[in-house]
């Protein structure tokens, strides 16, 4: 994976549960791209927090900007900006967000769901299932877009890759 860039709600999601996620992600998942705009979108995360936790700070090219100005309005101007990012630099755009995923696949854009990324994080053995799963209540207590049933299919994901990690052990 070349790279991610990471929408508003889901930084939201990180910096309310553990901002230090963040860094684990860019260190241990992919390097992270932040347009600067979206930053502008997100309290507890400015610039400077941001390049401390090792993660990239992107400016907007004018370009960008007049692309974005024009755009469809099913998506924000900062939502419009991480495709814009994520496509010109291939990169995976990591969203929540219904609208953002559809028009970034249309345009040829890798994406990624919000907790995708923490689940490479336990893949690689940074964090715990059990700690991941404490990340993921955390998000859902903020966050209404994260259902039920969207935590159920991570817990069962988690479980299966807890299994797997259990069962190479013992052979």
């Amino acid at each position: 994976m070349e790279g991610l860039v990471i929408d508003a709600s889901v930084l939201i999601d990180f910096v309310a549960s553990d901002v230090r996620l963040l860094a684990l992600i860019a260190q241990h998942v992919a390097p992270v791209v932040i347009p600067l705009p979206v930053l502008g979108e997100v309290d507890g995360l400015d610039e400077s927090t941001a390049l401390a936790l090792g993660l990239t700070v992107a400016e907007t090219t004018l370009d960008h900007m007049r692309e974005a100005a024009d755009r469809a309005r099913t998506l924000s101007f900062v939502d419009y900006l991480c495709l814009l990012t994520a496509r010109d630099l291939r990169l995976v755009c990591v969203t929540n967000d219904s609208a953002l995923l559809t028009a970034c696949r249309n345009q040829g854009v890798a994406t990624m769901r919000g907790l995708r990324p923490l689940i490479h994080l336990v893949q690689a053995g940074v964090i715990t299932p059990r700690g991941s799963l404490a990340v993921v209540r955390t998000i859902r207590e903020g966050n209404a877009y994260i259902t039920p049933t969207v935590v159920r299919a991570y817990v069962t994901e988690i479980r299966v890759i807890a299994r797997s990690r259990w069962s190479s052990r013992l052979e």
